[in-house]
């Protein structure tokens, strides 16, 4: 199933991504006679039995007047999630891509967490703001996993039990701030969360797809593309430690509650190991697609100050 947020920022509704066209999810509820309809993501995900709700909800949409997906703002599925983490240098071939720059690199000896702040989560399709702080905006494809139920020390057999579904994600950095250049000092320079937290530096979507609509038997291509030009291919083989183990590794460290976000790696191909660096530009189109999941498109626009 496929779920979405709807509408303008601030008063997102979450909808049911059907066939013919997007459910308002609180109306389904109310209509299937659910107790606790409700209207945001994050409150269905915090409800014991969401799974079994929304499959009483697709039955009983037949009656209501659905929205055009063509015509219908989507925001990221989950648009303020509690926590957004990523997991860097978690590909083989992005460490690859690294070495001509920084010499010979084995993957980290457990998975490296970082984050960003939730307020630079945007939708699939809204302008990615290229501030004037950074002349180094760079791309990277991302599968993000969204927690469905609380967890706190699983283990990776556990993990997917735990994970409500998927989206694409776009994992933008200004690095430039990302590694502190202004800053001499080597301590100094460990700035992954200021470099990745300006708003609109995080576009998800365009759906929520849960598990089960996933066939994992074979790796799920991702691509990224600049302007119709190819930036990034591979497929989640590449991943240096898979989805169920980051999930199980930061359940480790802290609580993961509905609608946490995990961005879970990116392969090479970025713009700052090209030969030479081809960094974000105002105008620029940058599509982020993978295999099952969707695409995300969006618009690279200079802020106006």
């Amino acid at each position: 199933m496929k779920l979405v947020s709807y509408g303008k920022p601030g008063a997102y509704r979450a909808g049911i991504w059907l066939d013919n066209g997007i459910a308002d999810l609180e109306q389904g509820m109310r209509l299937a006679n659910l107790e606790d309809p409700v209207s945001d993501l994050r409150l269905l995900l915090s409800q014991q039995n969401w799974r079994d709700k929304l499959e009483r909800v697709a039955k009983a949409v037949d009656s209501m007047e659905l929205l055009d997906p063509t015509s219908t703002r989507l925001g990221a599925p989950i648009p303020q999630p509690g926590n957004v983490l990523l997991a860097g240098a978690n590909t083989y071939s992005h460490l690859r891509e690294a070495e001509p720059l920084v010499g010979k690199i084995n993957p980290p000896n457990r998975p490296m967490l970082i984050g960003r702040s939730t307020s630079s989560v945007c939708g699939p399709h809204d302008d990615i703001v290229l501030p004037p702080e950074t002349k180094k905006l760079d791309y990277e494809v991302e599968i993000a996993a969204i927690i469905g139920k609380p967890c706190r020390r699983i283990t990776e057999d556990q993990a997917n039990n735990h994970i409500a579904g998927f989206c694409v994600a776009n994992d933008l950095s200004a690095r430039d701030i990302q590694i502190a250049e202004h800053e001499e000092v080597p301590l100094f320079k460990l700035t992954h969360y200021l470099g990745k937290s300006f708003d609109t530096f995080c576009p998800m979507g365009p759906a929520l797809v849960t598990g089960d609509e996933i066939d994992w038997a074979q790796p799920l291509r991702m691509c990224t593309t600049v302007n119709d030009g190819v930036r990034q291919d591979s497929d989640t083989s590449d991943l240096i430690y898979s989805i169920s183990i980051l999930v199980s590794y930061a359940s480790s460290i802290m609580t993961l509650n509905p609608g946490d976000v995990l961005l879970t790696g990116s392969p090479a191909g970025v713009a700052n190991f090209m030969e030479p660096p081809q960094f974000l530009q105002d105008g620029d189109l940058v599509r982020c697609q993978i295999e099952q999941i969707g695409a995300i498109e969006n618009r690279v626009r200079r802020e106006i100050i």
